[in-house]
């Protein structure tokens, strides 16, 4: 997706670099045959019925399997077994042929490095290369990932896990049921790993939290049982349930007794707290508190190098470059990763990642530059210059904002003043606001002409996107606007700003809080648009903790920026951001609180709010997906209807640029949490060339 500014400047530049980038290729070398479909494809896990079949079609039997060379040298050293006995049985191999975004993947090479800048923080290792339960693609659809299948009865109270039969840990060990049952039992339950909240596995019984009854029906299976119905999107899609496993046979000399939880699978190890630290620090593990010990082994385990792992790459061994805070981090190529690609070929096809830190502002951008970098995170202005000088060495790529548009104003529809309450309920009001603004001259004030003009609405490449949608109410027309607000009832004064019918003066006061600095930005530039209208504004900018009070206290008129803004990936990420359910977000104040109290307190919702709230009830208690989806979509109908909130600009994505080396890097990706960020991209199916 191009943008103006790029388009304007660099137009030349661009058509060059594309063509020879090294992004999805318009035909690329191998096509899957037809039992060799997407991935994503041969799957039904998104319908919300039990998904039972394989995730993936066998690659090419008389093709066969193959490796990179430097695992075929150790097969044939006698240190590794051959490629067919490190993956999972026939059937069972997970076959990788499309993108996050649908499209069909360049059958690659072996070999190479993929250069990074610094890990960052305690998930930076993992963005590139954790493997979840299931995964999803772009456009909000999943399909089972680790597990081969998943399934459940008829009343949603028990769900199925299968395994690939014959998949195995990075250390080469089995990876079966007991490896779910010892992670639940041992590490989840008894809260080893702190994050004993994950809401997929708990239920509320008799006014209690309670827990999923795990069994194991065979090596392969495990059901989760539950007292009440369990349905896909608490429990599969957005329980926060990453994973459901480790490796019980490097983990158990490191559960000390003190935490045990009774269960039918596991007894005490008869350790206590200090030697299981003791056992650690031997594999050079250093925790100075059980607590500690497990965080770092049972949750953030990526960080700890010689943890056996499911991932396409895991941690160096290698000292000096086996934590994330080394000046060269590495991961290395899982020998005993279970996905291939169309023709057989064993993933990842590049041998290692390297995470290069770096020390100093714009460090990063000459190390791309001498090709030390291989993707970099690019800030929007520094994007034009930086194609302008590399040409076709790169290539840009963007993952698309879940928010919905730039430079945000939304009103109190729980004024404690009933006037500038029925003229915020007001759409012809809102209509006015919106169009009384030149949003091309905002996006160059702003933002240099790089955001484009646009409406507050789902981005493109979002679920829910609607072209016409992103572009209501935003045609700049100030006599337009003057003749909406007085269909409103506003009267002209002499000074030039109108006023309300009854004579009190009509004054938009308009909260920001300091963290955002538009006070100072954006705020005086729309100011002299709102004046042109005959709109009298004035500026309250606050201390975030200052501001969230007002907001709660409901003293408030308009806010610049929300803390928290309509929007998102879809209510399967988050709820409260479309729904006035809690007191959350600015757009609904008070009418959130109302429903969050159970009516206590708050302002109860009436209109196309209370519509939202009625049919978030309907999306809650459905267990099929495609009803969700589509309650979701009437959601989204009512504020594309009423535009609670108005946007000038589209939303800003995180942009990366790529080096033409780089290729399978997808475009039309999104980034968002349930995603894992980085994680859409598939690092293990990116390949490089010379």
């Amino acid at each position: 997706m191009k943008k103006r500014l790029i388009a304007l400047l660099l137009a030349g530049t661009m058509a060059a670099s594309l063509i020879a980038c090294g992004g999805p290729s318009d035909s690329p070398d191998t096509t899957p045959s037809d039992t060799q479909e997407s991935t994503q494809q041969s799957t039904e896990s998104n319908s919300g019925e039990s998904n039972s079949e394989e995730s993936t079609p066998p690659a090419d039997e008389a093709a066969g399997f193959s490796e990179a060379p430097m695992l075929a040298d150790l097969v044939s050293a006698g240190s590794l077994p051959k490629v067919e006995d490190r993956l999972p049985v026939e059937g069972d191999v997970f076959v990788d042929t499309t993108d996050a975004a649908g499209s069909t993947l360049e059958i690659g090479t072996y070999g190479g490095v993929i250069n990074l800048a610094g890990a960052g923080g305690s998930w930076g290792l993992s963005r590139p290369v954790l493997e979840g339960i299931i995964r999803f693609n772009a456009d909000g659809t999943y399909y089972p990932n680790v597990i081969k299948s998943f399934e459940h009865n008829d009343d949603y109270t028990v769900w199925t896990f299968k395994l690939r039969e014959g998949m195995k840990w990075s250390d080469g060990e089995d990876f079966n049921a007991d490896d779910i049952t010892f992670w639940y039992y041992m590490c989840h339950l008894t809260n080893y790993d702190t994050k004993k909240s994950w809401a997929a596995l708990k239920e509320t019984v008799d006014g209690e939290d309670a827990w999923a009854n795990l069994e194991k029906v065979d090596d392969y299976t495990v059901t989760w049982t539950f007292v009440n119905p369990k349905f896909p999107a608490d429990f599969i899609e957005n329980g926060d349930f990453k994973w459901c496993w480790a490796p019980e046979h490097y983990l158990q000399d490191m559960i000390p007794d003190s935490i045990y939880v009774e269960n039918p699978y596991w007894e005490k190890t008869g350790l206590d707290d200090e030697q299981v630290l003791l056992n650690a620090q031997a594999k050079g593990i250093d925790a100075a508190t059980v607590s500690d010990l497990g965080k770092a082994v049972a949750y953030y385990w990526w960080n700890e190098d010689g943890i056996p792992c499911l991932n396409s790459y895991m941690l160096s061994t290698k000292e000096g470059n086996n934590s994330r805070d080394a000046q060269l981090c590495i991961l290395e190529r899982n020998p005993y990763f279970w996905k291939v690609d169309a023709s057989g070929q064993q993933l990842p096809y590049c041998d290692e990642i390297h995470f290069n830190a770096t020390s100093e502002d714009g460090q990063d951008q000459l190390m791309f530059r001498s090709g030390e970098l291989d993707i970099m995170e690019v800030a929007m202005q520094d994007i034009a210059s930086l194609l302008a000088d590399l040409g076709d060495q790169a290539y840009l790529r963007e993952l698309a904002s879940t928010n919905w548009g730039s430079y945000l104003i939304t009103f109190n529809y729980t004024c404690k003043d009933a006037n500038y309450a029925e003229l915020f309920a007001n759409p012809s009001f809102r209509q006015a606001m919106s169009i009384c603004v030149d949003r091309e001259q905002v996006s160059g004030l702003l933002t240099d002409g790089f955001l484009e003009p646009g409406q507050c609405a789902p981005q493109e490449g979002n679920f829910g996107y609607d072209a016409e949608w992103e572009q209501k109410w935003t045609e700049y027309d100030v006599d337009a606007a003057k003749a909406l607000l007085e269909e409103c009832g506003l009267v002209m004064g002499s000074d030039g700003f109108y006023d309300f019918a009854d004579g009190t003066d009509f004054v938009l006061t308009i909260y920001t809080y300091t963290d955002l600095g538009l006070s100072t930005t954006a705020y005086p530039v729309l100011e002299q648009y709102y004046n042109a209208a005959g709109i009298k504004c004035a500026t309250k900018d606050l201390e975030v903790s200052a501001f969230d009070q007002e907001i709660d206290n409901n003293d408030w008129y308009a806010v610049l920026g929300p803390h928290t803004a309509v929007g998102g990936l879809s209510l399967k990420s988050r709820v409260q951001p479309f729904v006035p359910i809690a007191q959350s977000a600015e757009w609904y104040g008070e009418y959130g609180t109302y429903y969050g109290t159970n009516g206590a307190q708050g302002v109860a919702p009436e209109g196309d709010m209370a519509k939202l709230i009625e049919i978030y009830e309907k999306w809650n208690s459905t267990p099929d997906t495609n009803e969700r989806d589509q309650y979701n979509l009437d959601i989204y109908d009512l504020h594309k209807e009423n535009l609670w909130t108005i946007a000038y600009l589209k939303a800003a994505g995180a942009y990366s640029l790529v080096s033409s080396k780089i290729h399978n890097y997808p475009e039309l990706l999104v980034s968002d949490d349930l995603y894992q960020y980085q994680n859409i991209v598939h690092y293990w199916t990116l390949f490089k060339t010379e």
